[in-house]
């Protein structure tokens, strides 16, 4: 009785971590684009490290990271230059490219910091652009939000919520007129040299 016991709690046990690692690390993004909308369960995303300088007369210059966050329904092969050129090898395949500005003075080897980028915000701490990669009637295509102009038609944000020393995870909400991006998402940070 007590071995048939102890075999009934060990595959309790074993069930139950199961159903909880598979669903652990999962993230989806609910993506509309054109009246359509589609389900990304994203695999593991990837981080470009890059830096804005901005110089223009009578006004103080601009120093900011500009890290770039690329997340896919699919593996991205990340080990040469130029690999984010390549085209999507499948009318299934979706790609969402969001780059964040940091704080006044961060640089491109400066860290993610855990906390809200504004997709209103003007120079710092705020979402610079977003591009959806897809394949739309046969052909990719790239739509971008408007991020760069005086009016910004684009409302959210993007929270960065862990950062380790290997990945940084977040939650992303933006919306731009019949576009919009919403979900949650984990994405490797590059190797430190």
């Amino acid at each position: 009785m007590q071995k048939l016991l102890a075999v009934f709690l060990a595959a309790l046990f074993l069930n139950g971590c199961g159903a909880a690692s598979s669903g652990a690390g999962s993230h989806q993004l609910n993506v509309k684009l054109g009246g359509k909308d589609s389900t990304l369960n994203l695999r593991p995303g990837a981080v470009y490290y890059g830096n804005v300088i901005s110089t223009a007369p009578g006004k103080p210059n601009i120093q900011t990271f500009a890290h770039t966050i690329y997340l896919a329904n699919y593996e991205m092969d990340t080990s040469y230059p130029g690999w984010v050129r390549k085209p999507l090898a499948s009318p299934e395949h979706m790609r969402i490219d969001i780059q964040l500005t940091g704080e006044d003075g961060t640089r491109d080897d400066s860290p993610f910091k855990v906390g809200t980028y504004s997709a209103k915000a003007d120079k710092f701490n705020t979402v610079r652009s977003i591009v959806i990669n897809a394949s739309t009637d046969g052909k990719e295509s790239k739509t971008l939000f408007e991020t760069l102009s005086s009016r910004k038609p684009v409302d959210g944000e993007v929270k960065i919520t862990a950062v380790t020393a290997d990945t940084v995870s977040g939650e992303v909400n933006l919306t731009e007129a019949d576009k919009s991006i919403k979900g949650s998402f984990t994405a490797n940070l590059p190797k430190r040299k």
